[in-house]
């Protein structure tokens, strides 16, 4: 078996965490207040390697950087919210990308 064989794909407890926490920050962004984040749409969560981090896919309007800059001004909030909708002990790290 070649090295095909051996690509990890998450499992599907990682999938469904990532879609809850995908609907959490639908409605969390919006209660930021933040001007860039209320027009902001989560687009996909992925487990970026595994469950303990969510690479965070954001589509939204005007510069990129300043919408990068405002999520990261708020994570800390983001991810609070993630926390009180999902059943685990620990929230996940989440990173972010603009697409």
């Amino acid at each position: 078996m070649g090295k095909e064989g051996n690509i990890r794909r998450p499992d599907r407890k990682a999938l469904q965490l990532a879609r809850q926490v995908q609907r959490a920050l639908t409605f969390a962004l919006a209660e930021t207040g933040n001007e860039l984040l209320l027009t902001a749409y989560v687009e996909e969560v992925q487990p970026a390697p595994d469950a303990t981090h969510m690479l965070v896919s954001v589509r939204g309007q005007g510069e990129p950087m300043a919408l990068l800059g405002a999520l990261h001004e708020h994570t800390g909030r983001l991810r609070t919210a993630v926390a009180e909708a999902i059943t685990r002990r620990k929230a996940p790290e989440l990173a972010w990308q603009i697409v």
